[in-house]
């Protein structure tokens, strides 16, 4: 970790929540995954710090034979942090606070899955701690809760994210020169105003 650089926290991004026929599937799960793998390249390109949080074989929602790899492109390389945990949010690891706070104030961002629970907690736990990490809306995966289609419950996360004054856009994090190079938003379009 690097002082003063912004960290990107990778949340469940694991084939459980994007593998077909999964209970916790989310149904554009291959998509955000995608959308996920992207970002985090960006963020490595950028020299951002990188922290992976992941269920463990075994925790709440994965069983054990649940299925705990990475989704394609997301998995943690050698020198980025990965914290394995039992609980639902990202701070049920005791690190993540420490490595938060390390970082001085930089800016910190969340993506992943397990919305509206997972992500949802751990934004709350980041206010309760006042760290500065707020959610990627574009890269907010979730499963049907209960009687909430994965889109609900993602619009829910979304939601409770905004109006805690941590909802991002992709494009606010690399900046707009960004994403025009990578081809991802017409030349002739405005760049979105968060």
């Amino acid at each position: 970790m690097s002082l003063g650089v912004p960290v990107l926290v990778c949340l469940d991004l694991q084939m459980e929540f994007v593998a077909e026929g999964r209970p916790w599937t989310d149904p554009q799960g291959q998509r955000i995954a995608q959308v996920s793998a992207s970002i985090l390249s960006e963020a490595r390109a950028a020299n951002w710090s990188i922290v992976h949080v992941q269920l463990h074989p075994g925790g709440p929602i994965m069983a054990d034979n649940g299925l705990h790899q990475p989704a394609p492109g997301c998995e943690p390389r050698p020198g980025e942090i990965l914290l394995r945990r039992a609980g639902v949010s990202a701070y049920a690891h005791p690190d993540l606070s420490g490595i938060l706070e390390g970082a001085m104030g930089a800016p910190a961002y969340l993506m992943g899955f397990s919305a509206p629970t997972s992500l949802t907690a751990t934004l709350y736990d980041a206010e309760e701690r006042m760290h500065p990490l707020n959610l990627i809306e574009e890269a907010v995966g979730s499963a049907e809760v209960g009687e909430w289609s994965a889109d609900h419950a993602r619009a829910l996360c979304m939601d409770t994210a905004g109006k805690l004054n941590r909802l991002v856009s992709r494009s606010a994090l690399f900046g707009e020169k960004s994403q025009y190079a990578l081809g991802r938003i017409n030349m002739l379009t405005q760049p979105r105003l968060s």
